[in-house]
């Protein structure tokens, strides 16, 4: 006996969901199990990972990024405690109120996508 096409029609679209929610699931779920096979051409020897002799150029790059990064941190400091001494507090709750504007606007969107994810797939 055959089905009817509205049967099919039910049996199609509940495989369509589940399809749909099964790709989300695993999305999100995380295999462990799953190690990373590695090309033993590509991986490096101990003798490699311990060497503790440098050159004296690459020691002199690494104190300049770090003194680099050293002022610029200072510096970001410094220029973030003159902008919040300057700032008024009118300024600060103009910031605030736009801040909050976005949370809203964005959890508004957020709001609309999960119902019509609910009534529409």
């Amino acid at each position: 006996m055959t089905e009817k096409r509205s049967d099919y029609q039910r049996k199609i679209k509940h495989k369509k969901n589940n399809g749909l929610i099964n790709s989300i699931k695993a999305a999100f779920e995380s295999d462990d199990n799953d190690g990373v096979d590695v090309n033993p051409d590509f991986t490096r020897d101990q003798s490699e990972n311990n060497s503790s002799v440098q050159s004296p150029r690459e020691e002199q790059r690494r104190e300049h990024v770090r003194g680099f990064k050293l002022r610029k941190a200072k510096e970001q400091a410094d220029r973030g405690a003159k902008t919040e001494q300057q700032l008024s507090s009118e300024q600060k709750g103009l910031r605030l109120k736009r801040k909050l504007n976005t949370a809203i606007i964005i959890l508004i969107i957020l709001i609309g996508l999960v119902l019509f994810a609910l009534f529409h797939l």
